[in-house]
Formats: C-alpha cells, structure tokens, sequence
C-alpha cells in the first residue's frame, strides 16, 4: 500500500479520502504494492481503470506485473469494454506506449464545462410544440437510440447509458409530437457539485438549439437539488459538443485524454499480430 496520502502520479486528482472510499466498494477489484495502486471500479456505467503510484520509476516498475494480476478480474464486469482517463498528463510519451502494450488505445479528448451560477437559473423555455419532462422507463430505448446516434463513434455505448439511467437521480427528456427528440441524464449532486453525466439530441432535430436548452434544464434541475455549480463533458471531435454548453453559460475547465482497451482479448491479439506485420513491412519493404 503506498506510504502516504498524496502519491505523486494519478492518473485522474482524487482526494484521498475519495480514493479510500472507492477502494473499499465491494464492487471494486484492486492490486496494490508498496509504492502503488492499481482499481477496477464502475463509475457512471462505465468499467474504469484507476491508478496512483508513489514515483514515475515505480509505476515504469509496477504497472505491468499489477495489470496482469487485476486482468484476471475484467471477466466479471459485464461490459465491452475498459476505460482510462489521464488528466493533466502535458507529456505522455512516457505513458503512451505502457498503455498500448497492456491493450489500450487512444479514444479522443474531452473537456470539462462548468456552470458556476446554477442558483440563479429560471427553468429554461423551450420552443412552442415542445416539451420538458422526467422520463419514464417507456422513453430508455429511445434514450440509448438517441445516445448512439449523436455520438457515433465516440457512443459511451448502450450498457454505459443503461447504467447511467439506473444510477441517476434525474433523466429529463425533450418530447415534440409525442416523440422523445432529446435527453440529459444528471447523477446526484456531491456536496455543491453536480453532474450531467449524457446530453444529446436525437439527429432530426439538430439546428434548432435545443442542445442548448436541454443543458439549461439539466443545469437547473441540479439546482433545484442544492448544487451550486454543475459540469458536464463535452468532447473537442464532436463539432457541436462545446459549443453548445458554452452558449447554455458553461465555461471551460480542464481537459483530459481518453484510452479504451476491449475486453475481447482476441481482438487485442490481432490487433498486435497486424501491427508487427505492419512492422516488418516497413522496415523491409513489401518483398516478402
């Protein structure tokens, strides 16, 4: 177990308090050493790699041999796939290759937005013909339809938005003509922070700002539960993404790189297999 309280590499800031906490959940699963920790938890739907290391020179040391301890666990978590987040990480090339070698691969870069005046906030009027209500568990499929769609290649996945549902403590949706058009999805707030954890708009209905108003929703539906301030994560890739919380009163806050490693081992293996083809290829030239 590392020696004290503030390890010097993380690869998301967590209190220490927080990290105990999320060590001692009986769903996590955790290797430790002298100098650090490695976690398997689920947070907001998604299965999630977690680490904090003493030093640089430990976690170069240790990452490997404590991977392939936890590795033997992912068979529990019924998902598709791991999920890794590094923040303020300015330089990775250090770290880049240590989470290829362990199965990993780039997924894009997201951006925290704060809304620090939630308190404020009048609830937000929509367009005639359209309406804001709780959701019923009628309106999920559609939810995770509507999730897919928006974000395409970047989708958090079905799994991921079901547990988000099962885990929130508001899902709003926008409904024109009798159809859901579009959803937030907020967690409870933690102390005077909280979350919206998915937002998005069903693609017929881009255009018309209604991202825009389903985020002024969610924000103040957060207030309503005591928060002061609410984050939601918008991703750089998606063109309308950060745009639209910035025009709903979002600030910029910090950003942060995403990794994601499959659970299908086989997949992992052919992936490396055609690298090394790729390799030899390369090097030598098409010729054999």
């Amino acid at each position: 177990m590392i020696a004290h309280e503030n390890p010097g590499i993380r690869n998301v800031p967590t209190r220490a308090r927080a990290w105990q906490q999320l060590l001692a959940r009986d769903e996590t699963e955790a290797v430790e050493t002298e100098g650090g920790e490695l976690a398997l938890t689920m947070q907001e739907g998604q299965l999630q790699l977690l680490f904090a290391f003493e030093t640089m020179e430990v976690m170069k040391t240790d990452l490997r041999p404590m991977w392939a301890l936890l590795q033997k666990d992912l068979k529990r978590f019924k998902v598709q796939y791991l999920r890794f987040d590094l923040v303020q990480f300015p330089v990775r090339e250090w770290i880049d290759p240590m989470l290829d070698e362990i199965g990993f691969v780039h997924f894009g870069d997201w951006l925290e937005l704060e809304h620090r005046e939630i308190a404020e906030l009048a609830p937000p009027e929509p367009p005639a013909g359209v309406q804001i209500r709780r959701a019923t568990a009628d309106d999920f499929d559609r939810i995770v339809a509507i999730e897919a769609d928006a974000y395409d290649e970047f989708a958090d996945g079905e799994v991921a938005t079901r547990g988000r549902i099962a885990a929130s403590a508001w899902v709003g949706v926008l409904v024109e003509d009798g159809q859901v058009i579009g959803y937030a999805i907020n967690n409870a707030p933690e102390g005077n922070i909280g979350h919206i954890v998915s937002s998005a708009i069903a693609s017929e209905a881009w255009g018309r700002k209604l991202g825009v108003v389903m985020l002024q929703a969610a924000a103040y539906q957060l207030g309503t539960l005591g928060a002061k301030q609410a984050v939601v994560r918008g991703r750089p890739s998606i063109p309308r993404s950060v745009p639209t919380a910035i025009a709903a009163g979002f600030r910029a806050g910090r950003g942060g790189a995403e990794f994601r490693r499959t659970l299908d081992e086989k997949a992992i293996a052919a992936r490396m297999k055609q690298r090394q083809h790729d390799g030899v290829k390369a090097r030598f030239g098409n010729w054999r």
